[in-house]
């Protein structure tokens, strides 16, 4: 339920473009699309979906997508990949939906409470000022 720019996720193709080998848990064929996707249209105009699966649900599809190395951002792959304990929540969220949802719902009423003040506003667009 994203969006990127190709700007966003360069540093996911290096290993393509550099010929190193790629991160642990990379899903070669999954870098080679983006990279024809940027290298097609350019960086700065190249858009693609965060969750290409199931891009109009809100779902865990996201987490699958990281474990199968298909996270678009490379902060995101990285959930995945570099600590065992954000793996393991990973791991959690993509076997389990209802945990996810869960966790989720907890967050937003969580972030609900945080007090904004006179001057806070929620934006309809998130660049821009009401």
């Amino acid at each position: 339920m994203g969006k990127a720019r190709c700007t966003s996720f360069t540093a996911r193709l290096q290993p393509l473009q550099t010929g190193q080998p790629a991160n642990h848990g990379d899903n070669l064929e999954f870098l080679e699309s983006l990279q024809q996707l940027c290298s097609t249209v350019g960086p700065s105009v190249g858009i693609t979906q965060l969750d290409l699966v199931t891009p109009s649900t809100f779902d865990n599809q996201y987490y699958v997508n990281l474990l199968s190395g298909e996270g678009l951002l490379p902060s995101d792959q990285a959930l995945a990949v570099q600590d065992p304990g954000t793996r393991a929540i990973v791991e959690t969220y993509a076997t389990d939906q209802s945990v996810f949802f869960e966790d989720f719902k907890n967050a937003m009423v969580k972030m609900g409470g945080i007090p904004g003040g006179s001057n806070s506003e929620i934006r309809k667009n998130c660049r821009m000022i009401n």
